[in-house]
């Protein structure tokens, strides 16, 4: 990533402080988390470090440099650059997507209207999730279980695992060869802005932004006639249920699913029968290492 893409968006101390960090930080930072009058915290390999005023790390909160209301205020109108109405179903959402496909959720005040949020006021944290594409991880995977076509798969795996990142290398690969569709419910697969994929997610892949997943699916086999539609994060039984219908319509699916192993995955009570293939990602610092791939899985499930 490009170390300017996420400095932007910081002003004053903080921003001195963020643009002290070195390169070579830039590449394996997960987060950056804004809170207010509490010392800026960033995520590396899981572990909470706290940036100084210097633009070192340090695990003392002590030293971390503080983000007061102004800085949190100055900042999010940043990310939504400066016209915060624009941003309004983004915000309500609770994240932007930035340039470069990086996420900045955010936290306050929900302004509540007939039972949905209407908008977000009080801004008390900002976290910035730094996206990576890392082209070329999912290869092997992709020849294990598509190297005779395409079929329904699901790869499962604990927050922070890869799943997503792996998915994404997916569509990339598979929307090369076939007509595939991504169903981008939260921006974090293309992270379209401002109607362009800020990630590459295959040549011959039509993306659609902010649908929710059944919806999304249901739309692109009317619209698109995909080969293969790809989500991430399927938990609802509205979301198994429209995946369940596409595959009945004869067109596949790959998607991802928080579970730790496949013990868990086994009392979700989900229908794994229709999935020829599942990978489990390993609980480790090794992002996307497969610690289980069968095809026979959904047989012994």
């Amino acid at each position: 990533m490009k170390k300017d893409e996420i400095t932007c968006y910081f002003s004053g101390n903080i921003g001195t402080a963020v643009k002290k960090l070195s390169d070579g930080f830039f590449d394996e930072i997960q987060e950056i988390r804004l809170r207010v009058n509490r010392p800026t915290a960033v995520s590396v390999k899981n572990n909470i470090r706290y940036i100084t005023a210097e633009g070192q790390l340090t695990y003392n909160p002590d030293f971390g440099v503080i983000a007061d209301y102004r800085d949190l205020q100055k900042t999010f109108e940043a990310i939504c650059q400066y016209s915060v109405h624009s941003f309004q179903h983004e915000i309500t959402e609770g994240f932007v997507t930035v340039k470069g496909g990086h996420r900045a959720g955010i936290c306050g005040t929900s302004v509540i209207r007939e039972n949905s949020v209407e908008n977000i006021k009080n801004i008390s944290s900002i976290n910035f999730r730094i996206a990576r594409e890392i082209k070329g991880c999912a290869d092997e995977l992709c020849n294990k279980v598509f190297g005779a076509g395409l079929c329904n798969f699901l790869i499962a795996g604990s927050p922070g695992s890869g799943k997503t990142t792996m998915l994404r290398d997916i569509s990339r690969i598979l929307g090369g060869r076939y007509k595939t569709a991504v169903i981008d419910e939260r921006g974090e697969l293309a992270a379209v802005m401002n109607g362009i994929p800020q990630n590459d997610v295959g040549i011959n892949t039509d993306v659609f932004d902010g649908y929710s997943k059944p919806l999304g699916i249901m739309t692109a086999i009317r619209v698109m006639s995909p080969q293969i539609i790809i989500c991430d994060e399927i938990g609802s039984e509205e979301d198994f249920n429209a995946l369940y219908q596409a595959s009945n319509s004869g067109v596949y699916v790959a998607a991802s699913i928080h579970s730790f192993d496949m013990d868990e995955l086994r009392r979700k009570g989900i229908a794994l029968d229709m999935f020829k293939s599942i990978a489990v990602l390993s609980n480790c610092e090794n992002l996307g290492q497969i610690s289980f791939l069968s095809k026979e899985a959904v047989e012994n499930a």
